[in-house]
């Protein structure tokens, strides 16, 4: 650290805010880079017109809720979007080395706490362009950089290997869950076609009825403060989640959901949000809340969780666009689907909680050590960007 000089972020980069003419280029949005490790997946963003230019080399560093450390270096003459801060480096600074300092903890739990706004916290040039940090010669910048490059892929693959794994499990445990609640458990059955377009053949015994044979439709107005509001997603129905943002609105606005009601946004966007309910609440007017009464909650849980329930789904919608797809009561009371008796119900709904438990287990255990990678390769960075760990040749 003796030979390490300080320097604000301006003296070693200069801020570029030149708007673009040319929308030809590649365009890099913000959800185009992944947070905390520099890389670009590509996307559909394009430019809406308001892009600013960025260069070869540049690194570029998101000012839009900086806590999400989202940098990059452009491989090509680009433009991004204006949620950018466009840093072009001078001859003080690898560029290489400068993205990992703007990507390191130190970086980012500073900046994060020098922004204002709650929802929308924006940094600026201003504030990046006064960070005083120590930089080392720059042979050491290059040396550390190769360190950083080859340890930091080295944790890279180990996670992808492991997300590969995770992907492997859901799909598996999406495969069983479809099986049983389409077939059963009985894989020697007799089948017979069911005239449905979406599960072709079902077992003998199967009826085929309509969704409003087996629910009741429940549109019960009620307020958020005697019943508290519950949030949809693919994992089922669960307490609000405090990323949600809350209503203002007064009065009996919400839906009443009971324990057991079946809730399914009716935005079939082919997400899967839905689920029985294991407790009393309310949830948005946009959702379809159905009391069974012919079918078991539990069964129920997985059958319109499965893939070719939510295709069909998606199917009898209509809409514009794909954010206002809809798929309302009125068309979905009438769709037709093929149900077990009631005991083969619940003989499928406890098969399937104890095999996609352990599938759970599984999932859960692997995600764990993805973080502590993830933690690792920050930590890393860290440590090294800020002199905390001395790199030496030997250690290419």
């Amino acid at each position: 650290m003796n030979e390490w000089n300080t320097y604000r972020v301006k003296d070693v980069a200069k801020f570029i805010s030149e708007k673009a003419n040319d929308c030809s280029l590649p365009y890099i949005a913000l959800d185009n880079i992944v947070s905390w490790d520099g890389y670009y997946i590509p996307s559909d963003s394009t430019s809406d017109g308001n892009s600013n230019v960025c260069k070869k080399g540049d690194v570029l560093f998101g000012k839009l809720r900086p806590y999400l450390a989202k940098g990059y270096i452009p491989t090509q003459d680009s433009i991004c979007s204006p949620e950018f801060i466009v840093l072009r480096p001078n001859d003080l600074v690898n560029n290489s080395f400068l993205l990992y300092y703007l990507l390191s903890y130190s970086f980012v739990s500073y900046i994060k706490n020098q922004v204002a706004g709650v929802k929308m916290p924006r940094t600026n040039a201003l504030q990046i362009g006064r960070v005083s940090f120590a930089l080392p010669p720059i042979e050491e910048q290059e040396l550390i950089v190769s360190y950083l490059d080859k340890e930091c892929d080295k944790i890279t693959k180990k996670i992808d290997l492991l997300e590969r794994k995770v992907d492997c499990y859901i799909r598996l445990r999406r495969s069983i869950i479809n099986r049983a609640v389409t077939r059963g458990l009985n894989s020697t059955i007799q089948l017979k076609s069911s005239g449905l377009r979406w599960i072709p053949y079902v077992p003998i015994h199967w009826d085929i009825k309509r969704i409003r044979n087996f629910f009741k439709y429940r549109n019960e107005k009620v307020s958020e403060v005697d019943f508290a509001p519950l949030s949809v997603t693919k994992n089922g129905v669960i307490p609000q989640m405090e990323s949600v943002a809350k209503s203002l609105a007064e009065g009996e606005t919400r839906k009443k959901v009971c324990k057991y009601d079946f809730v399914v946004n009716s935005r079939s966007d082919r997400k899967g949000s839905c689920g029985t309910s294991p407790l009393d609440g309310s949830v948005s007017s946009i959702y379809i809340v159905l009391k069974p009464k012919n079918i078991s909650p539990d069964f129920a849980n997985y059958y319109f969780r499965c893939n070719d329930w939510i295709e069909e789904f998606y199917r009898n919608g209509k809409g514009i666009v794909a954010d206002l797809w809809t798929t309302n009561y009125a068309t979905m009371r009438n769709i037709e689907i093929a149900i077990p008796p009631i005991k083969e119900q619940q003989e499928i709904a406890i098969y399937l909680d104890e095999k996609c438990a352990k599938i759970d287990t599984i999932i859960e255990k692997t995600k764990l050590k993805i973080e502590r990678l993830k933690e690792l390769k920050r930590s890393l960075i860290n440590e090294v960007v800020t002199g905390q760990r001395t790199i030496k040749t030997s250690d290419l």
